[in-house]
């Protein structure tokens, strides 16, 4: 890496975090302006922690919420069309009890969701626990690779990415930023934007809390820092995964488990990515410490496998020929999911948005995947007012000074390092006892 370059590196809009949230205002952005995407090397991106399910919001509980996720998912579709992305040709489906289809089906047709009745389970859970039910196909949901998504956001913009740490956010005595000063390697780099957006997932509280620590009033400090303790939910959730050849390519919501199947890059076998149900009571608010993983709970591995095991017997009697992993993810939401009944919350919960009374900064939150283009296209849109037009910035240092390539994108579960056991390793690990 250069380490003479002299200089502050100015841009019009700092992003930092890489996410899909990052990457696609990134994208609106760069159509007008000069954008810097900075992601730390340290924090792993939530969205290639996740299974890739785009929700249209079949399993919301308020029709006025599940329309913005309706339309966005809608758009993930024609974008994933327009660009050639692939996503499952099979869409997924959403079994639901008898004594439920009556309330569910009002709720989807009062949000526009579409949803067609299924003339019966997929193979793989026939003979299980959801005989008797009713499967509908969901068509507005979709699956991609999330690695891939996020290759073709990043793609065109390589040169405007950076890998750092932000160390200190530099602010004037009004208290606006002057600028955020970022550790590329072992260069101090300090950037000057005209406006900065937090699109970090669970580390924008982190990040919060370096800015707050900044502020030169000790009222606004106080106020701050009580904010930064409450702007995200962190919530933990266990992600179960097996692979085979033989696993049939479906996904959706099968009783209390959402089901998500990828094919997997360097295999040709596939992949199922089992999502149990998040306990809210290990749900936390502020910042979170990023630099160690969640433990995984051997209580909620073998919760999880009896689930799995009775909605699909097929599974169970395949366990031994399939290979298996688990971890948890974090999952960075609006903190109105921190109640006692989560029920009563308005789901989809919505993104959050936050500007700390500053002009030129917003943190953003997006709840669930989709919502990256409906948060994306609001931030933009904001950006633009408070921007105007763009500012020539060639005589300083930009991103692609720096010579940094951007690394290839991998989901954690596509990974050549992610630690796949055969089943009786895995019971063993897990203290799992199956007859």
């Amino acid at each position: 890496m250069p380490t003479d370059l002299d200089g502050d590196l100015g841009v019009d809009v700092l992003i930092v975090g890489a996410g899909i949230q990052g990457l696609y205002l990134a994208r609106e952005l760069a159509r007008t302006y000069s954008v810097c995407v900075v992601s730390d090397p340290a924090v792993a991106a939530g969205t290639l922690e996740s299974p890739g399910y785009f929700s249209a919001g079949y399993d919301g509980n308020d029709a006025n919420r599940i329309q913005p996720a309706r339309r966005a998912a809608g758009w993930w579709r024609l974008w994933a069309e327009s660009n050639g992305v692939p996503f499952a040709p099979d869409a997924p489906r959403y079994v639901v009890a008898p004594d439920e289809v009556a309330t569910r089906t009002r709720l989807w047709s009062d949000a526009n969701l579409s949803a067609e009745p299924d003339e019966g389970l997929p193979v793989a859970f026939e003979g299980g626990s959801l005989e008797g039910s009713s499967p509908f196909v969901t068509e507005t949901d979709l699956v991609m690779n999330p690695a891939t998504v996020l290759t073709r956001l990043r793609k065109g913009l390589e040169n405007r990415c950076l890998e750092g740490e932000v160390v200190r956010f530099g602010l004037l005595p009004d208290g606006e930023i002057d600028h955020v000063q970022v550790q590329v390697g072992d260069v101090a780099v300090p950037i000057v934007a005209r406006f900065v957006v937090l699109a970090a997932g669970v580390g924008n509280a982190t990040l919060l809390t370096k800015l707050s620590s900044r502020l030169p009033d000790q009222a606004k400090r106080k106020a701050t820092k009580e904010l930064v303790d409450t702007c995200q939910a962190v919530r933990a959730q266990t992600v179960l995964c097996l692979r085979g050849p033989d696993l049939p390519l479906v996904s959706g919501r099968f009783g209390d488990l959402t089901i998500t199947a990828q094919a997997l890059t360097e295999t040709p076998d596939h992949g199922w990515l089992v999502e149990p149900p998040v306990d809210d009571t290990q749900t936390t608010l502020g910042p979170a410490n990023l630099r160690f993983e969640l433990p995984v709970d051997d209580a909620v591995v073998a919760k999880t496998l009896d689930s799995l095991f009775a909605l699909s017997p097929s599974i169970a009697g395949q366990r031994d020929g399939l290979t298996w992993s688990v971890y948890v993810t974090r999952l960075a939401q609006h903190p109105m999911v921190v109640v006692s009944d989560a029920s009563a919350v308005a789901q989809p919960v919505p993104a959050k948005l936050e500007k700390l009374g500053l002009e030129s900064f917003m943190a953003v939150w997006p709840s669930h995947l989709a919502y990256a283009q409906f948060v994306g296209d609001s931030v933009a849109e904001r950006v633009g007012e408070a921007l105007g037009p763009a500012q020539d910035f060639s005589d300083g240092p930009q991103p692609a000074d720096f010579g940094i390539s951007a690394p290839t994108l991998r989901a954690r579960w596509d990974g050549a390092d992610f630690p796949w056991q055969d089943w009786p390793a895995f019971a063993a690990a897990h203290g799992i006892t199956q007859p």
